[in-house]
């Protein structure tokens, strides 16, 4: 057996033994399908080959239970949070895939969905964002806490930084400042360093925008680097590291290599979706010499893929094309 193939079919966050059930507000239970990944064929098949037959790409498995496009993603300790122009988000459990349940039911459909610690945060098209508990205690294992305020103006192509202020004994958000972004274009998406000094927004008009932490304030910073990115509006954005990760409405995944004072260097692409790339979202720990990678798109697809570190050190060394023999739907 390949030992990549070993490696990514183990979980990849590790699971608690408490025991749980499917949220208490549900009328019905989720739907509990289990995929057993060597029985369905989770396997690397090369998607392309360099000269020396080291393949930078792999597409390992397809998952599918959306009625619409997939349109976020994010990963919560044992599990993988997937939403689209329904109402509601899954819940997916790692490492067998199953579904473990449902929330989020008649708020609007979910445009984004980022996580915090225990905490997730999901924008909606209703224009509000909510703040959901996540607990294994609970039998409500994602449970509504906040709702932020509503910003009617969210295409005005800026950044908003919001923070957490003490108010009365309790903990609300404010809006700490604005970054500017093109004029009469709006910003899809944005990320965030892990030190909190660098962040990358995607634009309408295909450009990547880069802004420095420039004082102590939050509302402190500039422009230190853009640049046309791809050849359609930039949809999604992910970091892994040193390695920045972007989607486009023009199928395409850019790979994109962290330098001196933020500045990003295009070390890669991959093809295979058939739709825009609206989500992406890469796993904290690595898996081999690389990394694995979860794309969503308006093909109504979720595909994993595992990128090779080593490979993407080399401008142009990473270019793929998609083989329909790698992929696995349910």
């Amino acid at each position: 057996m390949d030992p990549l193939v070993a490696e990514a079919a183990t979980p990849l966050l590790h699971s608690t033994s408490s025991d749980t059930s499917s949220d208490a507000d549900e009328n019905t239970p989720a739907p509990s399908y289990t995929f057993d990944l060597k029985q369905i064929g989770f396997r690397c098949d090369f998607l392309s080959k360099s000269p020396s037959g080291y393949c930078p790409y792999r597409q390992l498995a397809v998952l599918s239970g959306h009625i619409g496009s997939v349109s976020c993603l994010a990963l919560c300790g044992e599990f993988i949070l997937s939403a689209s122009q329904g109402k509601d988000i899954i819940v997916w459990q790692q490492p067998d895939l199953r579904v473990f349940t449902r929330f989020g039911h008649g708020e609007g459909s979910v445009k984004a969905v980022v996580t915090v610690g225990s905490k997730v945060f999901t924008a909606h098209q209703d224009g509000k964002i909510r703040v959901w508990k996540v607990s294994r205690r609970s039998e409500n294992n994602f449970r509504l806490v906040n709702t932020l305020p509503t910003a009617k103006d969210y295409l005005d192509g800026k950044i908003k930084a919001w923070g957490r202020k003490k108010q009365e004994q309790e903990e609300t958000h404010c809006l700490l400042g604005i970054l500017e972004g093109h004029k009469d274009e709006s910003m899809n998406c944005v990320v965030v360093s892990g030190d909190g000094k660098w962040v990358y927004g995607g634009i309408s008009d295909g450009f990547l925008m880069g802004w420095e932490k420039t004082g102590e304030s939050v509302s402190c910073w500039k422009v230190t680097w853009e640049r046309r990115a791809h050849k359609m509006a930039v949809l999604c954005v992910c970091l892994m590291g040193e390695f920045l990760c972007s989607g486009s409405a023009d199928k395409s995944i850019g790979i994109w290599r962290r330098e001196a004072f933020g500045r990003l260097c295009k070390v890669g692409v991959i093809n295979g979706h058939d739709g825009p790339i609206k989500c992406l979202q890469v796993a904290p720990n690595g898996v081999g010499e690389g990394f694995l990678l979860y794309s969503g798109s308006l093909d109504r697809s979720l595909r994993v893929w595992w990128v090779s570190k080593a490979s993407a050190m080399g401008v142009g060394a990473l270019v793929a094309e998609d083989s329909k023999k790698a992929i696995v739907s349910y």
